[in-house]
């Protein structure tokens, strides 16, 4: 998944490494700009990035060592870093890119299928769906090639289209693209989307994929209610429970957070709250309760109460790496725990004042103290001009327990940081 799991929790569920050594680095892959990067089973980590095909493929999948165990040889291309992978725990990895969507067994060197994209719209990270979790929706956004983003509906299984169309207001008629992966639970998925041509215009679409011809035919789906909001969103939407929260715009420069309730067949706004910063990543689910979010470049994490949206906790991010004032969150946050069981977010960070300050990779005990405990970081590199970390930071584990998270450089490069 491409948040971890089909809540778009970003809990890893794993233990953290308990220090961060660079334990390899594949300088020899694509960065991945400001995509998602890298997802994990535990044992395998599948990336992909900003690969030209002739010489640096798009898909690479790695052991918790950090070598190469497949790549996809030129098969995605330069459009496939914006699409986060799904890895199965047996280690088979469905991606996509502009053009195709692919099933691999990469311990098996097996290309199981490739099927061709009804449309040319830039792909979001594909999600499972359906009660069996046995069908694939991808969404897209419109691309510069002419492509118009659309929703489509695979068979996981053999790769066959079951269903694809653009996603259509059900009372506006206007079409609609999402920048965001789909959460999802079980035959329906929640996409936040903006119309085209107007980003302004958002709306969360509830949307029900049919299991059986009793409903329409297996893989095709329609709107069973929407809610409109002050588009676009910038982040994934994260369910708890009955509840998806989610990221808009309030005013010129702020923005907004919602928590909206599915009713079944109609989704109501619980709470909404003002921020003087727009979001840029999803917010992350506190197994203690409770959503962490990060107005962007302003130096904090918040978590927020589920209920109400009041804030529980705050973390200077630039006070707990023990640097100077400037410092925030620049990539999803992903949760996992000490091996004590206290809730730990990783994340990149870098300075939004001080372009000279080295961007790091952080792990913070958010359990130990109201405020954080560093529990640790590594410097990805002196500057961000050189390299950065994006993407989310999920956890390998090698033969003999060692402990890695993995993430890419915006610029080039996989990196391995944890036990050695």
């Amino acid at each position: 998944m491409a948040h971890c799991d089909s809540r778009m929790s970003d809990n890893v569920g794993m233990v953290a490494p308990a220090v961060a050594v660079r334990v390899a680095i594949d300088r020899d892959s694509p960065g991945a700009r400001g995509g998602l990067g890298c997802v994990s089973n535990g044992t395998l980590v599948a990336c992909t990035g900003a690969g030209d095909q002739a010489a640096r493929p798009g898909l690479v999948v790695y052991d918790a060592d950090g070598r190469r165990v497949w790549d996809d040889g030129g098969l995605l291309g330069p459009t496939s870093w914006l699409s986060a992978a799904m890895i199965s725990s047996l280690g088979q990895v469905i991606a996509a890119d502009q053009q195709w969507l692919v099933r691999v067994d990469p311990l098996t060197s097996t290309t199981m299928w490739v099927a061709a994209k009804p449309d040319l719209g830039t792909p979001i990270s594909p999600v499972p769906v359906g009660l069996q979790q046995d069908m694939v929706l991808l969404a897209t956004k419109t691309s510069t090639a002419g492509g118009t983003a659309e929703l489509s509906v695979w068979d996981m299984h053999t790769g066959a289209m079951l269903s694809h169309k653009v996603l259509v207001h059900p009372v506006t008629g206007a079409s609609y693209e999402t920048l965001n992966t789909p959460s999802v639970r079980g035959a329906r998925a929640y996409v936040l989307a903006s119309a085209i041509g107007n980003s302004n215009d958002g709306q969360l679409f509830a949307v029900d994929v049919c299991e059986s011809a009793a409903c329409g035919g297996r893989g095709s789906f329609q709107v069973a209610w929407h809610v409109g909001f002050d588009g676009p969103s910038s982040a994934s939407p994260l369910r708890s429970g009955d509840r998806i929260f989610f990221d808009g715009l309030q005013g010129w420069r702020g923005g907004l957070y919602l928590a909206v309730d599915d009713l079944g067949d109609a989704g109501a706004i619980a709470w909404q709250r003002s921020f003087s910063g727009r979001f840029g990543a999803s917010s992350a689910h506190d197994p203690r309760g409770g959503l962490w979010v990060a107005p962007w470049q302003k130096g904090r994490l918040l978590r927020l109460n589920e209920a109400t949206g009041a804030t529980e906790q705050l973390v200077d991010v630039s006070a707990v790496l023990g640097e100077a004032p400037g410092y925030s969150q620049v990539t999803a946050v992903s949760v996992s725990s000490t091996a004590a069981g206290s809730v730990v977010l990783t994340f990149g960070a870098q300075s939004a004042t001080d372009a000279f300050a080295p961007p790091y990779v952080a792990a913070i005990d958010v359990g130990a103290a109201p405020g954080g405990v560093l529990h640790w970081k590594n410097q990805v590199s002196p500057r961000p001009k050189f390299n950065a970390a994006t993407g989310q930071m999920p956890i390998v584990i090698n033969a003999s327990g060692a402990r890695r998270v993995v993430f890419k450089g915006t610029r080039s490069s996989t990196y391995f940081v944890g036990e050695p």
